[in-house]
């Protein structure tokens, strides 16, 4: 008890000091649980599927040169195949994440959509789904059978017998409605899972054999396997059946490998509604590590310091018999109070900013919510446990002076071996601010080339009604629309910037290298595509309405030929020199040349594309609306589109903002980068203050004296600033090679990037430096004013 008074006691003396500490401990303690949060979230994915560890989806993997990929789908009836010839699969099902629209009464005219999923009946025991009412095992012929959850029943049909109830759909990828009927209400779906679904369409087996030529349709597949079951050996065993499978002379350039359930959230393969982000996570969990060891390296340089100052003290309990364990155990009691203040505040600050990190991320941390009161003692057993780690070093410093050096007072300067570890400390916590800050320069820098960038296409204005099933309508809408007065152009086109490279695409052999393929990407619209989207043109012609029919050509092998349009690297690419010529490897006759644009995000390089002109009566409409009317026409777009089709939920946006958010990534890792680069200035800067405080009270003499001598304010400055400024300057130089190792490894995502440049390296270092001067010469001048009468007082 005795010890813990002196302990609470020299707390509060020093209150300056431990204040100082327990703010930086705080800040990087609370980042560390923000990032645990996430981190838990995010590994927690489709973990809770009662079979989830026997789980996979089977995974394309096609090898054919030049267009290597991995797909999430697989050939249809795949998973039947394998459950009908190998023991080792105990179930399989298809099941594909979709959103269904449907009217929750006849005569309303409000439509919703729901996330489902769409699966055969064998889904409720691969998943082990909870059926609560109904037997949605047994379909209803005839009909689209629906299973709900409790939530979709209780928010729409509260109190009712929902079993056999007829709910129309609003479709608008269908140019009829349809029924469903629900034949089950199922318990809740977790929401940690890349499944997460309000209900699901059950349907039957489709009736498709698996083909012997390596072709077929895809669909996404899950296996379920027996225990004890060897993956590799189970994919070997896969892999040379199918190669025996296929046809004699069918070159083999598919194969198989089976993903984990858990693992798709990570590495989902396919544009996934619900994904993460391994990459943002993993810089996430980077970051707060080194923020965290800036605070803790920030307590050891103070504490050490404050420890040998008062070793005079704690040398005279010493010698009243304090032994040496005791005086040690003061120290890592110490230690421990302060580790734990700083624990609870972040816990209170967590609290207060998990709300704020859900909302930057877009999602609710659902399952980290239900096991925060089991994870927050946990981090405070963790904290106590570091803070005595940490406070070893203090306590190794006591155990290596003599009771008579302090007690004589030979301890008014910190030992020189002391000081270089000091300087290690400070330098390391240096470089690490200016890797942070290096990060940020980089991501910040690719961000404004990317947006500063030229698209080659115009999307500014461009007002989107989303893919849908026009009907025979399709031509009297867009002339309608076309006729308001706030329309510049409009066009009925199978593609939107940002959603692919193209509609359809097609595989070609590369004459400059037989055995690889080139794919080449095709965009449909109709003929005022190209003035809709600013397309620019080089060379020929653009099409024209009687570039929709097919080209009669003297052959009667050459059928389905298209005018069409390329783009210049396309023509260089391909080696098309000459326009109006039949190009048959693409079934195409270029009539123009046009400038290239991104079609897709600067994450990847250009393709061969080319630009075909057709009549869709299924796609979208891209309105270009003249700049400052676009409430008034949008207004009036959506009224043409509803009193058209009154069933239909239709969505709409903006294609800049679809654009926009191909780079939702890099805009929050800025987000995340500038807090950070805060945060580690700020608590370089708090411990910069209190080292240059405790520097300034064992040197107060000397700065008596020297202004005695004559010294100004300046040169007292320059006699404190100049240590941190050599610390700064070999900072920079061990930071240099690692930030621009991590920034390379970053910018590998990137088809079209920045390089990293001297000026990056140049800027973190002058930022570090300004923010480090400015903290000590506060505190050196305020020192040099005190009259020096008072300083060379004796105690």
């Amino acid at each position: 008890m005795n010890t813990f008074k002196l302990t609470l006691r020299s707390i509060i003396k020093n209150k300056q000091y431990v204040w100082i500490n327990v703010f930086g401990l705080s800040v990087g303690l609370t980042l560390c649980l923000l990032v645990s949060a996430l981190v838990v979230e995010e590994n927690s994915y489709d973990k809770s599927w009662k079979n989830a560890d026997r789980l996979f989806r089977i995974v394309t993997l096609d090898s054919t040169a030049g267009l290597e990929q991995q797909m999430s789908q697989t050939f249809v009836n795949l998973s039947s195949e394998l459950r009908r010839l190998f023991p080792e699969v105990q179930n399989e099902s298809y099941i594909e994440s979709t959103d269904i629209y449907l009217k929750t009464a006849k005569e309303s005219t409000q439509s919703i959509a729901i996330p489902a999923l769409e699966a055969e009946p064998n889904i409720l025991s691969l998943l082990n789904i909870k059926i609560l009412e109904g037997s949605p095992s047994q379909l209803i012929q005839g009909k689209t059978n629906l299973l709900v959850d409790s939530e979709f029943k209780e928010k729409y049909f509260k109190g009712e017998n929902v079993i056999g109830k007829v709910i129309q759909s609003a479709d608008p990828y269908s140019n009829k409605t349809y029924d469903y009927v629900i034949t089950g209400v199922m318990e809740k779906l977790p929401y940690n899972s890349t499944l997460r679904t309000s209900a699901v369409v059950l349907l039957p087996k489709l009736a498709m054999e698996l083909q012997r030529d390596g072709s077929g349709y895809y669909r996404q597949q899950f296996l379920q396997l027996k225990s004890g079951t060897s993956i590799p050996d189970f994919e070997k065993k896969i892999n040379n059946w199918y190669k025996g499978f296929l046809n004699p002379g069918v070159k083999k350039t598919t194969s198989f490998r089976l993903q984990p359930i858990h693992d798709i959230y990570m590495e989902p393969l396919r544009n996934n509604k619900i994904s993460g982000n391994s990459k943002t996570t993993k810089i996430f969990v980077g970051v707060a590590i080194l923020v965290l060891i800036i605070s803790c390296i920030n307590f050891i340089n103070i504490y050490a310091v404050r420890t040998i100052k008062k070793l005079k003290n704690l040398n005279i309990h010493k010698v009243l018999g304090a032994s040496r364990n005791q005086i040690i155990w003061r120290l890592l009691l110490e230690t421990v109070l302060i580790f734990f203040t700083s624990a609870l505040i972040s816990v209170m600050l967590f609290k207060v900013c998990l709300p704020q990190l859900e909302n930057f991320l877009g999602y609710d941390l659902a399952y980290m919510r239900s096991i925060q009161s089991m994870l927050l003692p946990c981090f405070l057993i963790i904290t106590v446990l570091l803070g005595l780690l940490v406070g070893l070093y203090p306590a190794w410093l006591i155990s290596r002076i003599k009771s008579s050096d302090a007690l004589k007072n030979k301890l008014s300067k910190v030992p020189k071996g002391e000081i270089l570890i000091k300087k290690i400390l400070i330098s390391i916590q240096f470089s690490i601010s200016i890797v942070v800050l290096i990060g940020l320069i980089t991501i910040k820098s690719q961000l404004t080339y990317i947006q500063s960038s030229p698209l080659g296409i115009q999307v500014k204005n461009i007002f989107n009604a989303t893919y849908f099933n026009m009907g025979t309508h399709s031509t009297a809408v867009r002339e309608e629309i076309s006729r308001l007065s706030g329309i510049e152009a409009v066009s009925i086109t199978a593609w939107t910037p940002s959603q692919g490279s193209g509609y359809m695409a097609k595989t070609i052999a590369d004459k400059n290298n037989p055995e690889k393929n080139i794919l080449v990407s095709f965009i449909g619209g109709d003929s005022n595509l190209p003035k809709t989207l600013g397309i620019q043109l080089v060379k020929g012609r653009l099409l024209t309405p009687e570039d929709y029919a097919h080209v009669e050509t003297p052959s009667k092998d050459e059928e389905n030929i298209n005018n069409a349009l390329i783009t210049e690297s396309t023509a260089e690419q391909l080696g098309i020199d000459k326009l109006n010529v039949l190009y048959k490897d693409l079934q195409i006759i270029p009539v123009g040349i046009v400038k290239d644009f991104h079609s897709e995000s600067f994450h990847k390089n250009k393709v061969p594309t080319v630009i075909l002109a057709k009549e869709f009566d299924r796609g979208n409409i891209l309105m270009k609306v003249k700049e400052g009317q676009e409430q008034q026409t949008v207004q009036s777009a959506l009224k043409i589109l509803q009193k058209t089709y009154p069933d239909k939920l239709i969505s709409f946006n903006w294609v800049d903002d679809l654009i926009a958010k191909q780079y939702e990534k890099e805009n929050k890792q800025v987000q995340l980068f500038v807090l950070f680069s805060a945060l580690t200035l700020l608590i370089s800067a708090l411990g910069i203050t209190g080292l240059i405080m405790q520097s300034l009270e064992q040197r107060t003499k000397e700065i008596g004296i020297r202004k005695v001598l004559g010294a100004s304010v300046t040169d007292i400055s320059h006699l404190f600033s100049k240590d941190y400024l050599i610390l700064i300057i070999l900072s920079v130089l061990v930071a240099s090679p690692i930030a621009w190792y991590f920034s390379h490894k970053w910018l590998e995502d990137y088809a079209y990037k920045i390089e990293v440049q001297w000026w990056f390296f140049i800027t973190a270092g002058l930022s570090l430096l300004f923010v480090s001067m400015i903290t000590v010469n506060i505190q050196t001048i305020r020192a040099a004013l005190v009259n020096p009468v008072d300083s060379l007082r004796d105690e």
